[in-house]
């Protein structure tokens, strides 16, 4: 999850690049669900609060002010053997909304974070929490059509 502020959906855009939308030309018909699930450092440096309040001041500046987006869910591993799991998933409605609610995201982080000085001490603060070790998966809703 290193430099937010160019998304912590990079590796979709790596994948878009290398194959091409044409690749996904045939449309299902039913909503498109990003997933990233990201692990957590738990290295003891910070505090749950400020994680917390760094992940709130995100969500509601980069994902509650983003018109591209249906729905997000945020969560975070409660219980089992590894508590690492910090999965965001976000539901557009169209493969082309994937890439415009990323760019929207980093719209926003930047009007929020309005210089270079406030975007590097925000993911500062908010990278510290996380190794860089993530996945994205992208998928599409099964569209089922009545009889």
């Amino acid at each position: 999850m290193k430099n937010i502020n160019s998304s912590i959906f990079v590796l979709v855009f790596v994948f878009l690049i290398s194959f091409g939308a044409t690749t996904f030309a045939q449309n299902m018909g039913g909503n498109v669900v990003v997933v990233n699930n990201a692990e957590l450092a738990l290295s003891g440096e910070g505090s749950t609060s400020e994680f917390d309040s760094l992940t709130v001041e995100y969500n509601t500046w980069c994902l509650d002010n983003n018109d591209v987006i249906i729905s997000y869910k945020v969560v975070r591993h409660w219980w089992g053997n590894n508590n690492r799991d910090f999965v965001t998933i976000v539901e557009v409605a169209s493969w082309d909304d994937v890439l415009a609610f990323n760019q929207r995201a980093n719209e926003l982080f930047e009007t929020h974070w309005d210089t270079p000085a406030k975007r590097k001490a925000f993911n500062d603060a908010y990278n510290k929490y996380f190794t860089g070790k993530h996945s994205d998966e992208i998928y599409q809703e099964v569209a089922f059509e009545s009889n």
